[in-house]
């Protein structure tokens, strides 16, 4: 059994929100220093060289084609020193003595390769290493290297994050980040609490996790609350569809977003090194700044990483809306004992936030809505790389995450709070190739999570108990490549108190048990052509809130009520996609059908709630559902230095039980076209139009919105001064000042989305 009702998640934060008005007081103080230190030590990194030193920042690139090629790892002979190239082929070495020295390439399906260069003292080295294919002899096979025709690794993600195209993204939550994605959307109530969806599904049906992980918070139980991760210092940001999504849990039909920080380091730095990172932006009046370091200390690597972001409230074209603003504030910090063996590390981390929800005349709150949220993050890690011979690694961690929340009404009363504690424990193990299988992995896990909610909710605390078998294997021969996974899952809900309840039901003890699967198949037709389907059946257990929740939820302007005879979900999916690749770009198609049974959703009743007649009640239901779709997502070279960049993506979604009544709250028909001008390696820019069609196919008491067309602008600059690299990426979002509203806002009818928006990030590296 977890802890007793005196260490409750809720009893546990008492203290802390009462005192709320100080440490308010205390973090503007700390903000203002923060924000105003952050672009002053990115300018006094610049000297702390020496005048023995330099850097040397390249460029791997593929010798024919002239294309990135990602993850190549680059070594610095004598000095044994390596950088592995980000997705688009880009590295940086700090603190080089000056001289010549060699830097020498290792990449499978290239040759290896030896470049001669000479650091400049106090200066920054540019090289560009481009490097031939090699044809692989592996027994009577043979694989040519050849990076934009080839099938990629099965278990690399579908859609990487990282480097510039990061940078030209960033944003203010790791919903906006990835907007521009195929296939993805962002549920939003203001800006602070939007979170990805992706063909469709959000919420527990998308999994975002963190290196890897739960994060622990409450983002995928209602729109009102946010994700308990700060995009600013993040490494990259990885959206991982297919059979190696049951890796991370078994209701992942959307897909996973996994966002690598890397808090537990994994290996140990050649030097003192980091980043400072700073953004500005006019719609807000926002403001943020990021640090990272990592030092060598003896066989212990240590990383530090801080960032703040202060921003008020949104301007629209119509106006400013209203209790909008964030302040959030996050830092971490972990040690490593680096080894032959492997590594044994663990960290700690803090992340608080307050932000407002806008307020609605109508729903409940005409003043809005102020939310407190605060997570610790404790976790340890390790890696073991010696061991049998049937066994290349074994992967152990465990973490623990004390989540509190608080809903403040404009009075300064508590309307809710929540909170959870959870503990996540598991152990990975990749295998070495067995028979026709590459790439095997076999894993356990388990969560434990204490959950409780006060304020004017009735919702029980509760424990859940939650454990899993997966396996996920990969097998290639000649054009044929498959990857495969299989997940087995429990889970147990238990109330600390059961009853029954007149609207919930039921309040007892509840166990779901379901297995997961997942094939997908790839056959290179062609040296340019590659087809694939992919099979899923997913199993999802309703959530403490789905079952046993009961109260107003004025965040989100409802009424909530829960369902204590909830069935699991259980969902099949089918893909079949298609990829064309040349030297001058590639075109990816991809069509999809999901069919999920016992689909739990809060249903509008369309009726005042008897407790609260300004609120309707919602009332959880599972429901059978069938969603389909495309998504078309293509990037072209046209003539140097020009492409062209697009996406299309379209979903909808019925009601089977409800005469084929709308899903509510799906995107509509939407894309971007972009062309993007790259005179030099130094300097990109890029026009951008975001596209959407009429969302009129709505559910039970939806409003219908109006398609739009929005130009956004940016460019992107790096330069070498004064023995930095320094990064600036300019990006001004809704030039023409546009009036459009997202759909899946839940505040659109209020105000439309923010108008014309003027961002400027510079990032040093040193």
């Amino acid at each position: 059994m977890g802890p007793d009702a005196s260490t409750s998640p809720v009893h546990l934060c008492q203290g802390q929100l009462n005192s709320r008005q100080i440490k308010n007081t205390g973090r503007r103080i700390w903000s203002r220093l923060i924000l105003r230190f952050v672009p002053v030590l990115g300018l006094a990194v610049g000297p702390v060289w020496g005048d023995q030193t330099g850097a040397l920042a390249g460029h791997v690139i593929d010798a024919e084609s002239g294309q990135p090629v990602g993850w190549t790892t680059v070594v610095i002979k004598g000095l044994e020193r390596a950088r592995m190239s980000d997705a688009e082929g880009y590295f940086f070495f700090a603190n080089v003595p000056l001289g010549a020295h060699i830097l020498q390439s290792l990449h499978v399906g290239y040759h290896e390769a030896r470049f001669e260069v000479e650091v400049v003292a106090g200066d920054t080295t540019h090289v560009d290493l481009a490097i031939g294919h090699e044809s692989l002899h592996m027994e009577t096979i043979v694989v040519e290297g050849e990076t934009e025709s080839a099938l990629a690794p099965l278990q690399e993600p579908e859609v990487v994050f990282s480097g510039s195209k990061l940078r030209q993204n960033l944003s203010r939550t790791i919903a906006e980040t990835i907007d521009y994605e195929p296939g993805i959307a962002q549920r939003s109530m203001g800006p602070a609490p939007a979170r990805p969806v992706l063909r469709g599904l959000g919420g527990d049906r998308l999994l975002v996790v963190e290196d890897g992980e739960r994060t622990g918070d409450l983002s995928g139980t209602s729109s009102d609350h946010a994700v308990a991760i700060e995009p600013m210092t993040t490494e990259r940001i990885e959206v991982v569809r297919g059979p190696r999504t049951l890796l991370y849990g078994s209701n992942a039909l959307a897909g996973v977003v996994n966002v690598v920080r890397g808090y537990v380091p994994s290996e140990r730095p050649d030097g003192f090194g980091g980043t400072v990172t700073y953004q500005g932006e006019s719609v807000n009046r926002g403001l943020s700044g990021g640090l990272t370091l990592e030092q060598p200390l003896g066989p212990l690597a240590l990383r530090f990483d801080s960032s703040l972001r202060n921003a008020d409230d949104i301007s629209t074209p119509h106006g400013v809306l209203a209790n909008t603003d964030i302040r959030t504030g996050n830092a971490s910090v972990g040690l490593s004992l680096v080894r032959p063996w492997g590594h044994v590390g663990a960290s700690g981390s803090l992340y608080d936030s307050d932000y407002g929800i806008p307020p609605d005349p109508e729903g409940g709150h005409p003043d809005g809505v102020s939310i407190d949220l605060q997570r610790q993050h404790l976790e340890g890690r390790g890696e073991i790389v010696t061991g049998p011979d049937w066994l290349q690694r074994l992967e152990l961690h465990h973490s623990f995450s004390r989540y509190q929340h608080g809903e403040f009404e404009a009075s300064g009363d508590l309307g809710l709070e929540f909170g959870v504690l959870t503990h996540n424990s598991g152990a990975l193990a990749h295998l070495d190739r067995m028979g026709p299988f590459a790439n095997g992995e076999i894993g356990l896990w388990f969560e434990y999570r204490n959950y409780a909610a006060a304020g004017l909710n009735f919702t029980p605390p509760a424990e859940e108990y939650a454990g899993a078998l997966f396996t996920y294997q990969e097998w290639e021969y000649g054009p044929w490549a498959a990857n495969a996974a299989l997940r087995v899952d429990a889970r147990r809900v238990e109330p600390r108190e059961e009853r029954d309840s007149r609207r919930v039901g039921s309040i007892e003890t509840r166990d779901f048990a379901g297995m997961s699967a997942g094939l997908s198949n790839h056959y290179r037709a062609s040296s340019t052509l590659t087809l694939g389907t992919t099979l899923m059946r997913t199993f999802r257990a309703p959530g403490i809130e789905e079952l046993f929740s009961e109260g107003p939820h004025l965040a989100v302007y409802s009424y909530e009520v829960g369902n204590g005879d909830l069935d699991s979900e259980r969902g099949l999916g089918l893909e079949l996609f298609a990829d064309y690749h040349r030297e001058e770009g590639h075109v990816h198609l991809a069509v999809f059908r999901n069919a999920i049974n016992g689909f739990i959703f809060p249903k509008n009743s369309g009726a005042p709630s008897l407790r609260r007649a300004d609120l309707f009640l919602y009332q959880t239901v599972g429901e059978r559902v069938l969603m389909y779709g495309a998504e078309v997502t293509f990037d072209w070279h046209l003539v140097e230095p020009w492409k062209v960049a697009g996406t299309l993506s379209y979903v909808r979604g019925r009601l089977i039980d409800l005469d084929d009544e709308p899903l509510p709250r799906l995107p509509p028909l939407q894309g971007h076209l972009a062309l993007t001008c790259e005179p030099t390696e130094a300097l990109s820019a890029t026009i951008d139009v975001r596209l959407a069609a009429e969302q009129d196919q709505i559910g039970e008491f939806e409003e219908p919105t109006e398609g739009y067309a929005v130009l956004d602008l940016s460019t992107q600059y790096y330069a070498q001064w004064g023995g930095r690299l320094h990064t600036f990426s300019l990006t001004l979002e809704n030039a023409t000042d546009a009036v459009y509203r997202n759909h899946l806002n839940r505040v659109k009818e209020i105000l439309p989305e923010p108008g014309r928006n003027l961002r400027l990030l510079h990032k040093i590296f040193f």
